[in-house]
């Protein structure tokens, strides 16, 4: 019989460890269907089943406590030759996963900085998408505005900064008459569709109409569509330092507003102690003074 593909042996693994296909598949990232079809393949190539299915509710059969034991050993000794074979080559890694509006316009633009410092160690960069359960992924640790209520336990979190709302746009809309709001185009982020009142209510000037101007998914949209002139966006102030030192975006008031977007790192708690991560964090902690409380970013400078 010919040895069965690692991902279904590390689903059968999971799965045994923690008593559930679900929770196996927030642990490997993946769906619960993709878990149970490997699951079920893996049963195919042994020619027995490997758990007792109740329900939603799982046990091992006797020949899946057997089979667990012979593979718990081989899946272990991979990862450990994996783990020893980056340390001889002298490159470590992290994976993080992060907020689309922190990933691409607050820690991109400066991880050439952690480059410079640190050029033994790479950084992958994973996208955490509305919806997704950031205690469900493999990585060592996520960056995000929102926060589960079942987390604590399994990582330890340190609060980064609280971002400020101000309207900005391209130099080339010209002179702009805050009194006169609705006269411009105005840009909107569908997924901060609060951002405007906020900041209006903060001015004491009009609330602008959601119902016209342009509207994007996203801030990356947004800010792209702001600095090509086509109107005035809301935005987050820490997300377009380098626009507005640049000269690219200009703000049209000197009102900010807190956005109530609270920004975290939440470390997985047992890579806490790898030295590559405690090197991302002492870099981290060098570009966000002051972390683990609140922070207005705007007082920690911009490499």
């Amino acid at each position: 019989m010919r040895v069965p593909p690692l991902h279904l042996l590390r689903a059968f693994s999971e799965a045994a460890r923690l008593g559930s296909f679900s929770r196996a598949a927030m642990a490997l990232n993946v769906t619960q269907s993709a878990v149970s079809q490997q699951i079920r393949q893996l049963e195919q190539e042994v020619g027995t089943d490997l758990f007792q299915r109740e329900g939603r509710r799982i046990a091992l059969t006797d020949f899946g406590r057997i089979y667990l034991k012979l593979v718990s050993g081989p899946i272990a000794a991979l990862e450990e030759g994996h783990t020893a074979l980056r340390a001889m080559t002298g490159r470590s890694s992290i994976v993080l996963h992060l907020s689309r509006s922190f990933g691409s316009q607050w820690l991109a633009p400066r991880l050439a900085d952690f480059a410079r410092h640190h050029p033994d160690i790479s950084v992958t960069g994973m996208f955490l998408n509305p919806g997704d359960n950031p205690t469900g992924n493999n990585g060592d640790a996520y960056i995000a505005s929102t926060r589960r209520q079942d987390e604590q336990s399994d990582f330890i979190i340190e609060p980064m900064f609280t971002t400020t709302l101000c309207p900005v746009a391209s130099p080339a809309l010209g002179p702009i008459d805050l009194s006169r709001l609705n006269d411009y185009p105005i840009i909107h982020t569908l997924r901060r569709h609060d951002d405007w009142q906020t900041w209006c209510m903060a001015a004491g000037v009009p609330v602008v109409s959601r119902d016209r101007g342009w509207s994007f998914e996203s801030s990356s949209m947004s800010y792209s569509a702001a600095l090509h002139g086509l109107g005035i966006v809301m935005a987050e102030l820490e997300f377009i330092a380098e626009d507005l030192e640049q000269g690219r975006l200009q703000q049209i008031s000197d009102v900010v507003a807190p956005s109530g977007h609270h920004f975290h790192i939440a470390y997985s708690r047992n890579r806490y102690t790898r030295p590559p991560l405690q090197k991302f964090r002492a870099w981290l902690t060098e570009q966000v003074p002051g972390i683990g409380r609140d922070l207005d970013l705007r007082t920690s400078g911009h490499p």
